[in-house]
């Protein structure tokens, strides 16, 4: 019974090991994917910008830590921080209540409305009633995807990048691609696309702001996110922020 026991508290200890403590680290290592314009890209010089990026900076100088972005598949995202192998999660990411049970969400610092996003000469979409029958690219892991699995009719293709969803739309492989209305402007706008593309309409999924993921027990953590992300509101910073990168 004893050896029992002891085995027992070992794999709590394993389970938990990580945990509670990434407040203590000079450097946090903060997960992203860098295909979500205007939230966190790559510039010509290969270098991560966007919203995402310049407020965790912000963030992390104001609780004084360093960052080490790790780029990764977005749906690779909470697993990896699950698995301890990065400590937050800023990728332009939904709260919902299935990803709350699994990681710790910071209070929410914006809600964007989703669009659908189809060819130029497409004017067959003007509202949720003419999505019935209609292929539409999404990304793997987003809430855009939770939604059009939801509706009856809709025939669902997954892809790691946008930049994928888009090119199916353009190559007629897709009647529209769906994701938050700012990476929607963002895409048209692009030199790549422009002309090719347009937003069909919006559709708002609603009660899922954007938040960072961290993993439970993290609480000096979150609440030192928290306090920093309070400090930017009251500020008028991460008005700012939207402002720049969102108009």
């Amino acid at each position: 019974m004893k050896k029992l026991l002891l085995a027992l508290l070992a794999l709590v200890v394993a389970g938990t090991a990580g945990w509670g403590n990434v407040l203590e680290k000079d450097v946090l290592l903060v997960g992203t994917e860098s295909t979500y314009p205007p939230y966190e890209f790559r510039d010509e010089n290969n270098e991560l910008k966007g919203f995402d990026i310049e407020m965790t900076e912000i963030i992390a100088e104001k609780i004084g830590k360093k960052i080490e972005w790790v780029d990764m598949p977005f749906d690779s995202l909470i697993p990896s921080l699950l698995a301890n192998k990065i400590d937050l999660v800023v990728a332009g990411l939904s709260w919902t209540p299935e990803r709350a049970k699994r990681v710790a969400f910071s209070e929410n610092y914006e809600i964007s409305i989703s669009a659908f996003v189809a060819a130029e000469g497409n004017d067959s979409l003007r509202g949720m009633g003419d999505i019935k029958g209609k292929t539409i690219a999404v990304q793997l892991g987003t809430v855009q995807e939770t939604y059009l699995h939801s509706l009856d009719g809709v025939t669902v293709k997954s892809f790691q990048k946008f930049d994928d969803c888009v090119r199916e739309v353009i190559l007629g492989r897709a009647d529209a691609t769906f994701m938050d209305t700012p990476v929607a402007k963002s895409y048209v706008g692009h030199d790549s696309f422009a002309g090719k593309i347009k937003i069909a309409f919006e559709e708002e999924i609603k009660g899922e702001g954007k938040a960072i993921a961290m993993n439970l027990g993290e609480n000096e953590l979150l609440e030192a996110v928290n306090n920093a992300l309070e400090e930017l509101s009251n500020s008028g910073e991460l008005f700012e922020l939207m402002t720049k990168w969102f108009e």
